[in-house]
């Protein structure tokens, strides 16, 4: 029960609050695009007076007591449930945007549980699977579930391939598998949580505090169609190749650059991108943008990702894994 204790005892206070820094006003965007699909470049739009980045205040994470990623073979798993010490559950809705409620005291305690209970988060584990006696399944990309649940004052991770895959009749059957599923699936549908459990149940965007930004200029690659201009729709003082510090780990070596900013900065990026028609849109609930812009007149690219940070998440660069 030394869970239920732990989870009982965490002080849910309220919402850390979104850092709010004064800035230049950009010139409002048009008409936003559809969800999916970039928009055209406006032609003959001036281009916004750039400003100078904000500097990143210090800040103390939330607590996480419960996290959830689905993944596979190739890429970096997404996350599909997040609990904080504070009571912010993040989840990802269908479209791949990410939204945000409130639980109670107990309400946390009880999603807390349905991990607990399963007996499988006493230690780091993985659970794969074992194929049944005198069987060769095909070899092939599999779904794998990732959990983190915190233990005391460690964080104790357990990965499972799920079950009720298509070849899942060549594997031996798994208890420790099943029990994974199904809290997965629990997860994933929060329906069953009591409306008493819940201090606010409205499905809300997920409104970060801080955003991760990579950059990986190539003076080298040739652009692919028309990409807009870096220099039109980038629009902070500091170059794009000097912002932010060298990162390694990029694929093939790549020299990717990384920097934090803050929650308006990181808005007027995607806002100046989308208008741009490097992207469809950037903002609250967004999981991710990426862009390939056109540098110095086509001489080469500036390749972009921007993701928001998790409450869980330090404000830093540091041991952040470049794009593949």
């Amino acid at each position: 029960m030394r869970w239920l204790a732990l989870a009982l005892a965490v002080s849910l206070v309220a919402c850390e609050p979104r850092v709010i820094v004064p800035r230049t006003a950009s010139p409002p965007s048009g008409t936003a695009a559809p969800s999916g699909a970039a928009s055209p470049s406006a032609s003959a739009q001036a281009t916004p007076a750039k400003v100078a980045l904000s500097p990143v205040p210090s800040f103390t994470p939330a607590a996480r007591l419960v996290s959830y990623e689905r993944g596979g073979d190739i890429g970096q798993p997404s996350l599909r449930f997040l609990l904080t010490g504070d009571g912010r559950v993040i989840t990802e809705e269908t479209g791949g945007d990410l939204v945000q409620r409130k639980l109670t005291p107990s309400g946390a305690a009880t999603m807390v549980l349905q991990a607990i209970q399963t007996g499988l988060f006493e230690r780091d584990a993985d659970f794969g699977r074992a194929p049944l006696p005198g069987t060769t399944p095909p070899a092939h990309g599999t779904t794998v579930l990732i959990f983190v649940v915190a233990n005391g004052t460690r964080d104790v991770r357990v990965s499972v391939v799920p079950t009720g895959q298509p070849d899942d009749e060549l594997y031996q059957k798994s208890a420790e598998r099943d029990k994974l599923t199904a809290l997965a699936r629990g997860y994933e549908d929060l329906s069953w949580v009591p409306t008493s459990q819940w201090a606010d149940s409205r499905a809300q965007p997920y409104q970060p505090s801080f955003h991760r930004l990579f950059v990986l200029p190539q003076p080298n690659a040739a652009p692919s169609g028309s990409p807009p201009d870096v220099d039109a729709v980038w629009p902070f003082l500091v170059p794009v190749e000097s912002v932010g510090e060298l990162t390694a780990g990029g694929a093939g070596g790549a020299a990717w650059r990384c920097a934090i900013l803050v929650d308006d900065d990181a808005r007027a990026l995607g806002d100046s991108l989308a208008r741009g028609g490097a992207i469809a849109r950037y903002g609250w609930g967004s999981a991710i943008a990426t862009a390939i812009l056109s540098r110095r007149g086509g001489t080469g690219t500036v390749r972009l990702q921007l993701t928001p940070l998790l409450p869980h998440e330090a404000a830093t660069c540091a041991g952040a894994t470049p794009p593949l």
